[in-house]
């Protein structure tokens, strides 16, 4: 083998070596900003808005921020709080105060009803506010404040959700399920199983209800057909998430498995996270499925249960402390100190086309507001904010297989002419 031989079979095997390296693309979850709560306060119950632009946690305090970081507030009650998809409203209960609040931090209404708050819902356009207090009375407001219907009186409610197409509420109460309109009459009710529903998810359609709660997923109509009813997880579900048609149902469980069911509540795949699995999120689309365990391992996994990518967070995640926007690439993660934002990088970008939904809201001409009380709510800017450093991900190389392929077809002659 004489001198130009071995020179030449060198780079035959080097370009072939940076070819299929290169035709490789990572996908990691680069890091893009951290926010710590101010004193001794705590972060939990994660949001973010459809398009990743705000972001949104409640807990001792709520907090809100854009993306970018270019807004940035909090300070008063979050524990009884949630905020529209849309990003652009906050609702927030204390005690027997019920807040509207815009992104910026600016109070739009406030009402005042004598027995304290327990459950808080707004709609995805922040034109519908319900919120349940400790007597089992159910209230319901416009955009503008006013009293939408009359108040309804229920059992001890547990969780409230607002169909996308805002037509209907849907209660988990202590008894029984129960689904409102928005005046309060009741459509149709169901205890058939006893109530065990702590999760509440709807198709973005509005056509299909999911259920979770204990070991436990059912599904139903719009009109209260069940669809069916299954008993999935080994422990108890921490937390759920669904894409827009509610093909993908995601479950976070104590048993440390995060479980993927399809439409008809057939377990596609689990994932073995080996720790209690306490937040899940899903893209739209469902192809992006990101979990949080119990030791800060934070997942990124494909629609087919293949892992993306991982990370992890300086402590313990929240329970249902995590959220994902809607296509995919932007994750909010909570544990017991910060909250973290990532980046998906790396990862085919998604588009997906929106659902129209027909909003079926009746204006109410016959109640009487309740006397606004002006007193404006107290920001107060977070105190510790790290702004991390932009990452990009691993640039796909030009270089091609087809290119692996000619060097492999140049090494080959290479040697056979010095042969």
């Amino acid at each position: 083998m004489n001198k130009r031989f071995r020179i030449n079979l060198v780079i035959a095997g080097f370009l072939l070596m940076i070819s299929i390296i290169g035709s490789v693309t990572a996908v990691t979850l680069a890091p893009s900003w951290q926010e710590r709560p101010p004193d001794d306060s705590t972060f939990s119950g994660a949001m973010i808005s459809t398009d990743g632009s705000m972001v949104f946690a409640s807990g001792n305090q709520l907090f809100v921020r854009s993306w970018n970081g270019d807004t940035s507030w909090g300070g008063i009650s979050g524990t009884v709080a949630t905020m529209s998809t849309d990003g652009n409203y906050i609702v927030s209960a204390v005690n027997d105060n019920v807040r509207k609040i815009n992104k910026t931090g600016t109070e739009i209404w406030n009402r005042i009803t004598g027995s304290p708050f327990r459950a808080v819902a707004v709609s995805g356009d922040g034109s519908l506010v319900i919120a349940a207090d400790n007597r089992g009375y159910l209230r319901s407001w416009t955009i503008d404040g006013k009293n939408l219907g009359v108040d309804n009186d229920t059992d001890q409610v547990k969780r409230i959700d607002i169909s996308p197409s805002q037509s209907l509420v849907v209660v988990s109460t202590e008894e029984s399920l129960k689904v409102f309109s928005p005046e309060m009459n009741l459509i149709w009710e169901n205890n058939t199983f006893g109530n065990l529903d702590s999760f509440i998810a709807f198709s973005a359609d509005s056509s299909t209800l999911i259920l979770a709660g204990e070991k436990r997923v059912s599904s139903y109509t719009a009109t209260g057909s069940l669809n069916w009813v299954k008993e999935v997880t080994k422990d108890a579900i921490i937390d759920m998430a669904c894409s827009d048609d509610c093909s993908t149902i995601v479950l976070g469980s104590q048993d440390g498995n995060v479980w993927v069911l399809n439409k008809e509540g057939q377990v596609r795949w689990k994932y073995p996270a080996g720790e209690w699995v306490n937040g899940v999120g899903v893209s739209r689309d469902g192809s992006v499925i990101v979990a949080g365990a119990l030791d800060g391992t934070v997942y990124a996994l494909d629609k087919d249960g293949n892992l993306l990518a991982k990370t992890k967070t300086d402590s313990v995640i929240q329970p249902r402390s995590l959220a994902v926007s809607g296509d995919g690439t932007r994750i909010v993660v909570i544990d017991e100190h910060t909250m973290y934002g990532y980046h998906l990088v790396g990862f085919p970008e998604v588009t997906y086309k929106e659902t129209p939904v027909q909003t079926t809201l009746c204006p109410c001409t016959t109640t009487t507001p309740v006397p606004v009380k002006t007193t404006l709510t107290t920001t107060v800017p977070s105190t510790i904010t790290t702004k991390l450093p932009e990452t990009t991900g691993t640039p796909e190389s030009s270089l091609t297989p087809f290119l692996a392929v000619v060097a492999l077809a140049g090494l080959y002659v290479v040697i056979w002419r010095n042969n």
